[in-house]
């Protein structure tokens, strides 16, 4: 069976071995965000439909336990926003049902205010919501949203789906240099965080090259002020430091492994190397191909050069 809506297990740098799952066409997303890593939005949506028929995504998701190593969570995230999923809440219980592993649910937040849609986020056993703005005139230039999203209802979305969920609670924020990141922006975030009942808040700056001229990574002493400003619930991502998937080079198309990985996940080889377990020859050929037959399209960035998918493999 191709693996079309399910990817890795990749290393995540919060969260450990992650087994991925994508459940909306590429770049079908209620927002627009600047630095997505995945390119720019081709369809703004806010209405939820059922992408793929759940049976089959399942039917992918127990291939892939049975096929690779145990991740320590499976991830909703990928390509697109997961909320769009109409049957996401029903997809999550039966995974928690049927694997015992945690699910966590990495979304954008902007949808939240609808109670079906919280209804489902509010399964997961791990939840990760973004809010990247203080305020509605930054969250409209970060976040470019659906012109039916409002600031002040997906905050509120955010806040109440919060304070109902009874598992893991983490709110990430990211901050692009010059756009969120001023001294006045950091208080507004400060003073608007603090009635979130969250565990943890995530700090995090785009690191992967997205291609738009205005989104440029936050420099260390900054993501401290942030640290410092957001209080003690409040850490800065660092990099990844868990276990590798292993496998060397043996088992599963690997062409087809390498570049599903990229076209959600921006990555290096050194990337690569520890997400896939495999030798750098072996990516490095693979790489070389997919870049001949422009597949591929590589760009430098803080870490090295980064290497993108334009299309997910068929």
């Amino acid at each position: 069976m191709k693996r079309r809506r399910v990817y890795g297990p990749v290393p995540s740098r919060r969260f450990g071995l992650s087994l991925g799952v994508d459940v909306v066409p590429p770049k079908t997303c209620c927002l627009d965000c600047l630095y997505c890593q995945v390119g720019r939005t081709t369809r703004l949506t806010c209405q939820p439909e059922d992408f793929f028929p759940l049976e089959e995504v399942l039917a992918e998701l127990r291939q892939a336990l049975s096929d690779g190593p145990r991740p320590d969570v499976i991830t909703f995230a990928g390509s697109g926003e997961p909320t769009l999923y109409r049957s996401l809440g029903p997809l999550i219980q039966a995974l928690r049902q049927e694997t015992g592993l945690p699910v966590l649910l990495l979304t954008n937040g902007a949808l939240l205010a609808d109670p079906r849609i919280r209804e489902a986020a509010l399964t997961a056993t791990i939840l990760s919501p973004s809010l990247d703005a203080p305020d509605p005139e930054t969250f409209a230039r970060i976040n470019l949203p659906h012109p039916s999203i409002r600031f002040e209802d997906m905050v509120e979305g955010i806040r109440s789906t919060c304070s109902q969920h009874q598992g893991t609670l983490r709110l990430e924020v990211m901050l692009v240099n010059g756009l969120n990141d001023s001294p006045a922006h950091l208080d507004r975030f400060a003073g608007l965080l603090k009635t979130f009942r969250v565990e943890t808040i995530d700090i995090n700056t785009p690191v992967r090259p997205v291609g738009r001229s205005l989104v440029a990574p936050c420099d260390p002493q900054t993501l401290e002020a942030a640290r410092v400003a957001l209080g003690d619930r409040a850490v800065i991502i660092g990099g990844y430091d868990g276990r590798q998937v292993g496998g060397g080079e043996a088992g599963g198309d690997v062409r087809r492994s390498i570049l599903s990985t990229l076209a959600r996940r921006p990555s290096t080889l050194q990337d690569l190397q520890s997400t896939l377990g495999l030798s750098a020859s072996v990516i490095e050929e693979v790489l070389y191909r997919a870049l001949q037959e422009n597949i591929l399209e590589s760009r430098e960035g803080k870490a090295g050069t980064y290497f993108f998918c334009r299309a997910l493999p068929e």
